[in-house]
């Protein structure tokens, strides 16, 4: 994205960074608040300076009614607006460059419960209509396993597993994967006392291991290890 450099190491990109663009946890802070909402939609294209106001105004409506944004509504401020529909505007201006990928930052996390499934069930279609690549973020399993094809768990700031979204989520190689699929609750899965109560083997974040994290729960021989 270019929004920090990198400590070490190297990255190589096409040579443009408008083939990527994000959505961020948090709607209402991610949006301007003093601009009304079809200016933030088209916001990446002023700033890159593509087009006349005339044709970013109408792009606005076009994509304000992909994501279920009202085109009368446009002209309002974003504090007039719900969650959800915050969300559907940070989406809109996501799309407005015409990116490659998307990276979606915790997308639902900040919504109420109620509209979380309209705004992944809206990405999934999006992704569908305009070919889109998402790298999803979320601590939730249950929207990763509604969105991904492929999975990297991560534990500390190291993938500690990788692979296709149905092998990683059905069949866990890693112990942190499981105990993040055990985690889950189920109704026909009834909390058993002794699992409650197990003392797992979870590094601090303050000393991190000098080895592999789990170390002493690792399968040996695993070659997905």
């Amino acid at each position: 994205m270019g929004m920090l450099q990198p400590s070490h190491g190297q990255y190589i990109r096409s040579g443009s960074q408008r083939i990527m663009q994000m959505v961020f946890q948090d709607p209402l802070s991610s949006l301007n608040p003093r601009l009304p909402v079809w200016r933030i939609i088209t916001e990446p294209l002023w700033i890159a300076k593509r087009s006349s106001e005339q044709q970013r105004r109408a792009l606005a409506e076009e994509l304000a009614v992909q994501v279920g944004i009202r085109p009368e509504y446009l002209d309002r401020l974003p504090h007039a607006f719900s969650g959800g529909q915050r969300q559907r505007i940070a989406i809109a201006r996501a799309l407005s460059s015409q990116p490659d990928v998307i990276v979606l930052d915790e997308p639902t996390s900040a919504l109420d419960i109620s509209v979380q499934a309209q705004i992944l069930n809206l990405l999934v279609t999006l992704q569908e209509n305009h070919g889109l690549t998402y790298v999803l973020i979320s601590h939730n399993v249950s929207v990763i396993r509604h969105m991904s094809d492929r999975v990297a768990v991560m534990y500390l700031g190291q993938i500690v597993e990788l692979g296709d979204a149905q092998q990683v989520l059905t069949a866990p190689a890693h112990p942190y994967t499981r105990l993040l699929l055990d985690s889950l609750p189920a109704i026909d899965k009834p909390l058993e006392e002794e699992w409650a109560l197990r003392k797992t083997d979870l590094p601090g974040n303050r000393t991190l291991p000098a080895r592999l994290f789990f170390l002493r729960t690792l399968p040996a021989g695993n070659p997905r290890m």
